[in-house]
């Protein structure tokens, strides 16, 4: 039986834990991809907004919602609300088949449900601003994506995320009790179980350490890897896979 370690064993609080990622993100973006300063200025990520199983349209700036026949029900241009005739007009009154394009992008996972927020910011901000702030004509939306996906996979890769929730667990990590007793019934039952996740060493001790009840930093320990038969952290998956 095969875990990964965030959002899986790990359950983020949105409130605490995203912020980070939607504020140091705004900061990658105005320092290292010529975004305005002004774009700090935009509203705090609200975990509210987005949920998962909704499709973002990289090329046209849209989030869209489908039913099981692949027919767009509901649109969003950035943050605006599309009406019924607008939305047609893109996609069709009848059912849309090919979503599986590289213009396409899921709504997945929870990880990504930041990245859709701050897309939908994003393209608002352009639409209204390319006159005040030239360098942003030259952002398409498809352009504006890959910023946001670059943006926040800096903030993962450079401690900007993981060194805060280091600091201090308990802020950004639910408490989740039942999972320690999960495991060792596994264990006890004879199955094998292990751990792949894309977080490396010194963060996966410090989130399991937190998950088996030892948060502050004098007392965390290695017990929780008698909780698996084999451990591997940065698995870049999906390329691991």
């Amino acid at each position: 039986v095969g875990f990964d370690m965030d959002y899986t064993l790990a359950q983020y609080i949105p409130e605490t834990f995203e912020l980070l990622a939607h504020r140091g993100a705004m900061d990658k973006l105005v320092g290292f991809m010529d975004y305005p300063e002004e774009i700090k200025q935009l509203p705090d990520y609200d975990p509210n907004f987005f949920q998962r199983g909704l499709m973002i349209d990289k090329m046209r700036g849209n989030i869209i919602k489908m039913d099981r026949h692949s027919y767009v029900k509901v649109a969003y241009h950035g943050t605006n609300f599309m009406d019924k005739e607008q939305r047609n007009s893109i996609y069709g009154t009848s059912t849309q088949k090919d979503f599986t394009s590289p213009q396409f992008a899921p709504i997945d996972t929870l990880f990504s449900l930041p990245d859709a927020f701050m897309y939908s910011q994003l393209v608002s901000f352009v639409d209204a601003n390319k006159d005040k702030f030239p360098e942003l004509r030259k952002k398409s939306y498809m352009q504006i994506y890959s910023d946001v996906r670059r943006a926040v996979d800096l903030c993962h890769r450079d401690g900007v995320i993981k060194d805060r929730v280091g600091l201090d667990p308990g802020k950004y990590i639910q408490s989740e009790p039942g999972i320690i007793d999960m495991l060792k019934r596994f264990r006890a039952s004879g199955r094998k179980v292990f751990l792949v996740t894309n977080s490396l060493w010194d963060y996966t001790n410090v989130v399991m350490n937190h998950i088996c009840g030892f948060s502050a930093k004098e007392t965390r320990n290695l017990d929780w890897l008698d909780l698996f038969d084999v451990v591997i952290t940065g698995a870049c998956k999906p390329a691991f896979l």
